[in-house]
């Protein structure tokens, strides 16, 4: 062989090595598990999140909240926005946000009805925001209201994820230390 023809066999060798690192690296990559988002919440229309968490069998977090409601976008902009609510609300819930003056239709099992009226009819919604809880099967659990700083709201999704409102009142949990707690029995 020339050396020309050793160079150019030498580089077709390191091409082909590189290209299967490349395939290879994929291929691991597409294998794997995707992270959890913390840069932002996963929110899902109500009847598209109703189905997911049926599926996924996480608890249901559905924001009711209105674009001109000020402590609806103080919420949005704080709370929401903390990388450890965004992580541990995108990991252990299904986040439905409802537009409480919405005229959007929703069809639930062949139920249709407006987000408007699902808040107000169906949850009786009569301040914003208002947060509802709910099992996976979309049994109720129970509601907030009003804006929540971080610190406050992580305390609510641990007592609703750790299934501790079958135990005691939120107010007891919160006696008890709340999530910093080492035992809520």
């Amino acid at each position: 062989m020339t050396q020309i023809s050793k160079f150019l066999f030498f580089l077709l060798l390191i091409g082909a090595a590189v290209f299967a690192g490349e395939k290879s690296d994929k291929k691991s990559k597409a294998d794997s598990k995707p992270a959890i988002d913390t840069t932002v919440i996963s929110w899902y229309p109500y009847d598209q999140g109703l189905k997911l968490a049926k599926e996924a069998g996480k608890h249901i977090m559905v924001d009711f909240t209105a674009k001109w409601c000020g402590y609806c976008k103080k919420m949005d902009k704080e709370t929401f926005s903390n990388a450890e609510v965004i992580k541990f609300v995108n990991s252990n819930f299904v986040c439905i946000k409802v537009d409480g003056d919405s005229q959007n239709e929703l069809d639930i099992e062949g139920y249709k009805i407006t987000e408007a009226n699902l808040a107000r009819s169906e949850y009786r919604v009569t301040g914003y925001p208002t947060f509802w809880f709910l099992k996976s099967t979309s049994e109720r659990i129970g509601p907030a209201s009003g804006y929540r700083p971080s610190d406050q709201f992580l305390d609510l999704l641990y007592f609703v994820k750790d299934d501790l409102y079958e135990k005691m009142s939120f107010q007891d949990y919160m006696s008890k230390g709340g999530r910093n707690s080492k035992s809520q029995n």
